[in-house]
């Protein structure tokens, strides 16, 4: 039944346009078209992506693609314009999981360790910088740059080299079922690295706008940035407090409450120049640890509330790229995704030898940092809505990288844990 709905209203969208009728000349009847295309065809695409033992988002991120401008059309960008309030959402939602993931007092007794492998990887950071900036200088696969583009555009890519996806870690742990040191290890430095990643990618994004500004790196403007981190965080922490005693005290349409948040951060960002993915981390870190009668409630609401906005969110991500330039990015996509690897590899297997963690983790855990998913994607979008000059060609690969390890990661991780001997299946 779902594909015949999606057929006809497919149909109806697509015949409506053909035939110029007064509903694609309202930017709102349109948008509402392509809405419902989206999400029913996004549910179809996430179901087939599961059955190949795919992420949904994966399939998500497909359908963008074929229905989108760029391809078959049944999503415009102005449709996309009209429905950028999705990501805003999607950004909040992504970053209030990433905060609420993190557990304090799940953490201590593995603290050393966590703390080397998590150390660690933030060098991946130089090192995919340096050799994509290598890479760039040799060949321009994304365009002519200049000196201050270049070094942006690398910096850039190396710190959405270190994000990993927690959701596709947590689904192949569940559907495995596995327990041990390995499990526990890659699950909580995902995590950690996952609430990292939004303060480096603050950081640097700044930088990168001060150098294409041709601004110098000074103390004042470090300062600048520092402050924006700490004031995001502070208000942050505000409205997290604010949610956790609402949960507390009054307990109604808790998943409604969670989209406002996100909606209100966004606002706030823009109004006061706040980072919005911090402040919704913020909150979701204080709902968390400080709440934590409350905290399955607050894991709950996200649960429901953000299925259709991920796929409507990924959906429009995938339509916002070109299918044929992607195609042409596959060479500096397999140099960037082989370069990560490497780092990930590295930065794992060193800490874990110089702190002297088990064998297992040595020589198993670094399959587990692999996957990449919502929070780089997201970063992608951010990269091509605030740098117009490379933010297009740097998102493009980005987002090939991100299907590529996509498609790898869940199954090196399933093979990890079982060389591990971690997993309890069926």
């Amino acid at each position: 039944m779902k594909w015949f709905f999606f057929l006809l209203l497919a149909a109806v969208s697509g015949a409506a346009r053909i035939l110029g009728h007064g509903v694609v000349s309202d930017p709102t009847g349109s948008a509402l078209l392509a809405l419902g295309c989206l999400v029913i065809g996004g549910l179809l695409a996430g179901d087939l992506a599961l059955r190949a033992r795919l992420p949904r988002v994966t399939g998500y991120l497909l359908l963008g693609m074929v229905a989108g401008p760029y391809a078959v059309g049944l999503e415009t960008v102005a449709d996309a314009d009209f429905l950028r309030l999705f990501e805003e959402l999607a950004l909040g939602l992504i970053a209030l999981t990433a905060g609420g993931e993190f557990r304090l007092a799940g953490l201590r007794s593995r603290g050393g360790l966590l703390g080397a492998i998590t150390g660690a990887h933030l060098m991946i950071m130089p090192l995919v910088a340096t050799v994509m900036w290598a890479l760039f200088s040799w060949r321009p696969f994304i365009g002519p740059l200049s000196s201050s583009e270049l070094l942006a555009a690398a910096m850039l890519l190396g710190v959405v080299a270190v994000a990993v996806s927690p959701a596709t870690t947590i689904a192949v742990i569940t559907e495995l079922r596995a327990r041990g040191e390995v499990t526990e290890i890659v699950l909580a430095t995902t995590v950690l690295k996952d609430l990292l990643i939004l303060l480096l990618f603050t950081w640097v994004n700044a930088l990168a706008h001060a150098w294409l500004a041709g601004q110098r790196t000074t103390l004042g403007a470090l300062a600048g940035v520092g402050w924006e981190i700490v004031g995001s965080l502070a208000v942050g922490v505000v409205l997290g407090a604010l949610l956790g005693l609402y949960m507390k005290h009054v307990g109604q349409f808790i998943p409604l409450t969670v989209l406002a948040l996100a909606l209100v951060s966004a606002e706030m960002a823009r109004s006061a120049h706040l980072e919005h993915l911090l402040v919704c981390m913020a909150a979701g870190f204080t709902v968390r640890n400080l709440f934590v009668r409350e905290a399955a409630t607050f894991l709950d609401a996200l649960e429901q509330s953000s299925p259709p906005i991920y796929i409507i969110f990924f959906a429009l991500v995938g339509g916002g790229f070109n299918l044929g330039i992607l195609l042409t990015m596959w060479i500096p996509a397999v140099l960037y995704v082989s370069c990560r690897m490497i780092a990930i590899w590295l930065c794992t297997v060193v800490p874990a030898t110089v702190v002297g963690a088990a064998r297992s983790v040595r020589q198993h855990a670094w399959g587990g940092f692999v996957a990449q998913a919502g929070l780089s994607l997201g970063l992608a979008t951010r990269i091509q809505r605030e740098h117009p000059g490379f933010g297009d060609m740097v998102a493009l690969l980005i987002v090939a990288s991100v299907v590529v390890n996509q498609l790898v990661g869940p199954v090196l991780w399933a093979r990890t844990l079982r060389a591990a001997g971690e997993t309890n299946e069926p």
